[in-house]
């Protein structure tokens, strides 16, 4: 068993967890509901952990998820619908106007 993946939102565990289930990968979530220990131990050690249980999946379930995982928004800038011409902000992936795709998002 191989750990893959942490984030402090269990929501994107879980959706991570979805993705390789759905491609018949076998996972297991580690810390859920463990939050409540933070302050007594470093935060950083109660955030969802997302493992791969059979460790002959790992790079499979690597290569799904890089197709997954989102830009760091930091770096990105508000951008214009190649559509629509609709002015969308960075945070967003898809045009909230006619759902066209933010160009270069989700393409390695």
């Amino acid at each position: 068993m191989r750990k893959i993946y942490e984030h402090i939102e269990y929501s994107r565990v879980g959706h991570f967890q979805a993705i390789l289930e759905d491609a018949g990968i076998q996972t297991l979530v580690k810390n859920l509901g463990a939050s409540g220990g933070a302050g007594e131990i470093p935060f950083t050690e109660v955030f969802p952990e997302l493992w791969v249980a059979d460790d002959a999946d790992y790079e499979r379930a690597l290569e799904l998820l890089t197709h997954y995982e989102p830009p760091d928004t930091e770096t990105l800038t508000d951008w214009q619908c190649p559509g629509c011409g609709e002015d969308v902000e960075k945070e967003f992936g898809e045009c909230w106007n006619c759902g066209a795709t933010r160009p270069g998002f989700g393409e390695n």
